[in-house]
């Protein structure tokens, strides 16, 4: 170390760790570790190393919520436990050890059983719609815990109809917060610290369940009456269900699930603007709205899109409905419509990686689908360029836009379902190239 230079060890986030002097020739060598207050270094122990800016800036309001849900949920926990520990006879001298075991199997095996049918149906759509299933599992969590509460009061038979009702709610219950916190924390590890960042997260449960346990064993003794028993209840779960809201309304998603890719492009249809994360999560609904629901501009049709096969595409055809069929070079859709609704299906071709221009030309179909009335929706789907048209030049400024206001446009949070493309051929079952693709046309049809 040359004469007269000091030097410094610091963490990610710019602290100083320790403090070097001197060069042990014509220096004295020292070195001076800050000191951290107690209460600090604590609290980092909790932390991802390098906080703040190690993680996303929802992570502490998400984790400082979804804390306090977790301590509201281990006191209930422990009302519903006790409930069901009555109902399963213990401190009866009535009551069989035998029929307790075939209860506690039977809800076992079918709760594994949900688990296995609820993954395998529903796996798929948990990342895209990851807030959503974060409060849905707790919506699950707390319905269980309350049909626990009436399994003392139920004959063998209804109570075995309650327990393994419980036991289903608890295994989607695990499905469902299992993969939505795994798609969570991705989101808030910015520098590939997801396996810390998860440890520290099972750190940060412990001692909250500790806490809510120590709480809980408290209440439990001194609340036994049923009647404030379920008045207890419905106060905690109330709580745990709004800190829980509050958690996932506090996250700010950089991927366009169909819920916000709607809210962004008919900002951008609506005034030429962008939005962000930040404003789009003040906007978009955790319960509702995040299936496919499109609207047009005035509000006076609404509709429904997904993605769908090809034979799904030309198969469906409901009574009633005035069809008009699309083809792009990189997909066909497919809208059916009677009166103030409409119906879109899109399967993507082969080429096709990202499925977001696509649902971008669905949402601006549906934006103008009053206005094309006015001319006929025949003639305006037939057009070459129909109302609303936006060319591959302008998509492209648009995504290139959406990228610099912070949106992940490499992931897919369209498709809730294994996406399927569409292999395009000629009558001998060659694909077709891509030069040789047929110009957009359209078709109508009329089912009656």
């Amino acid at each position: 170390m040359s004469s007269g230079k000091t030097c410094y060890d610091i963490d990610p986030a710019g602290d100083v760790l320790c403090t070097y002097t001197g060069d042990g020739q014509k220096e004295p060598f020292l070195a001076t570790k800050t000191v951290v207050p107690t209460a600090k270094a604590l609290l980092y122990a909790f932390l991802p190393a390098g906080y703040p800016h190690t993680v996303t800036t929802d992570y502490l309001p998400y984790q400082t919520y979804d804390s306090l849900q977790a301590f509201a949920s281990s006191i209930t926990s422990l009302l519903a436990s006790r409930a069901v520990l009555e109902g399963l006879g213990v401190g009866s001298s009535e009551a069989s050890p035998t029929g307790a075991l075939i209860l506690k199997i039977t809800g076992d095996t079918i709760s594994r059983i949900a688990t296995i049918l609820f993954a395998h149906r529903m796996g798929q759509a948990i990342e895209p719609e990851c807030k959503f299933y974060r409060f849905l599992a707790d919506i699950f969590n707390d319905a269980a815990q309350f049909l626990d509460l009436l399994t003392p009061a139920l004959p063998y038979l209804p109570k075995l109809g309650v327990i393994v009702s419980a036991g289903v709610l608890r295994s989607l219950c695990g499905v469902a917060a299992n993969a939505s916190k795994a798609s969570l924390s991705a989101h808030f590890a910015v520098t590939g610290n997801l396996a810390e960042l998860n440890a520290k997260e099972a750190s940060q449960e412990t001692v909250v369940s500790l806490l809510g346990m120590l709480v809980g064993s408290l209440v439990v003794r001194l609340v036994e009456d049923k009647h404030k028993v379920w008045g207890l209840m419905i106060i905690l779960a109330g709580c745990h269900l709004a800190m829980n809201y509050r958690a996932v309304r506090a996250v700010r998603m950089t991927s366009l699930n169909r819920q916000r890719a709607t809210i962004v492009f008919r900002e951008w249809l609506e005034s030429g603007t962008v939005l962000n994360p930040a404003q789009v999560s003040q906007r978009e609904s955790i319960l509702m709205n995040g299936r496919g629901e499109l609207s047009s501009k005035t509000g006076d049709y609404t509709g429904f899109c997904d993605f769908a096969t090809y034979g799904e595409l030309k198969g469906w055809n409901p009574r009633g409905y005035h069809r008009y069929d699309l083809e792009t070079k990189t997909y066909f859709m497919g809208i059916w419509h009677r009166g103030g609704y409409f119906y879109m299906k899109i399967a993507l071709k082969e080429t096709v990686k990202s499925p977001l221009a696509a649902w971008f030309d669905a949402v601006n179909h549906a934006y103008h689908f009053g206005s094309a009335f006015k001319d006929g929706l025949e003639s305006h789907y037939k057009s070459e360029k129909p109302l609303g048209y936006v060319d591959e030049e302008q998509k492209e400024s648009i995504f290139a836009a959406l990228g610099a206001a912070g949106w992940d446009l490499e992931a897919n949070a369209l498709e809730t379902r294994l996406p399927v493309r569409v292999r395009v051929g000629d009558k001998k079952g060659t694909p077709e190239k891509e030069g040789l693709l047929r110009h957009p046309g359209h078709q109508e049809s009329k089912h009656d």
